[in-house]
């Protein structure tokens, strides 16, 4: 068997070698199942210790000397639901931890006036941000959207806007382009979209009256939130302006 299956559930790759060979060649001597398994003897100890813990080998002192021999294979069930176990209270005590940290990091927030985040995880992570963030009656204004980029990014901004819509938020965008993309938001609720022939090679976002992020698709990929209300009020403006012009 591939150690793989093993280290899927949690055991390191030393910890299922030591595992299987125990299973193959039965009761062993610290000795053989190094000779059995291709390790070095530095860490064989450390490794069944862990074992042990684990539940997963047990220990026998004969002539005084001891011997292991692995736990029946339905024990991989036990194991994973302790780990199970653990994940849940963990999860809990992180869930109470949240809103205390929430609480910090907004006050450190407001300090700083532009963060920088990187590559497509960088950008969920703004953005889903931004939509957590917005209050009751705030439109989200977008100009520059465009579909000519990678399509991850054109999938992961509809599951956004399903969510924007659950919360009845209103959006406005002004696309680059006509194309699926901008015919795809034309049909969705709360939402308007215009279009204005190669408007940015960038995309700004304006959520409510004092935040913004700017999106760079580009290579190195990129988005700047800047929170700042003078500065969001002077992008609304140029928007509208922008708006005005752009055709349906």
């Amino acid at each position: 068997m591939d150690t793989k299956v093993l280290e899927h559930i949690g055991l390191t790759h030393n910890e299922s070698l030591v595992y299987l060979t125990l299973i193959k060649e039965g009761m062993s001597k610290s000795g053989e199942i190094l000779k059995h398994s291709g390790l070095n003897s530095g860490k064989i100890y450390e490794i069944l210790e862990s074992l042990k813990k684990k539940g997963l080998v047990s220990e026998s002192v004969i002539n005084n000397i001891k011997h292991y021999t692995a736990a029946p294979p339905s024990q991989l069930f036990e194991y994973l639901n302790k780990q199970k176990e653990e994940l849940e209270k963990d999860e809990q005590i992180i869930k109470n931890a949240i809103p205390e940290l929430e609480k910090i990091r907004k006050k450190k927030t407001k300090e700083i006036k532009a963060m920088t985040y990187i590559g497509f995880r960088g950008i969920k992570t703004a953005a889903e941000e931004a939509l957590e963030n917005m209050k009751e009656k705030q439109d989200i204004l977008a100009m520059g959207v465009t579909e000519k980029k990678d399509k991850k990014f054109n999938e992961f901004w509809k599951q956004w806007s399903a969510r924007r819509m659950e919360k009845k938020i209103i959006a406005k965008h002004i696309f680059s382009e006509r194309g699926d993309y901008f015919k795809a938001f034309k049909k969705m609720k709360y939402t308007e979209a215009k279009v204005l022939d190669g408007l940015t090679p960038v995309t700004i976002d304006i959520f409510g009256d004092n935040r913004i992020l700017i999106l760079n698709y580009n290579e190195p990929i990129s988005c700047t939130m800047i929170y700042d209300k003078n500065t969001t009020t002077s992008f609304i403006t140029f928007f509208y302006q922008l708006w005005n012009i752009a055709k349906i």
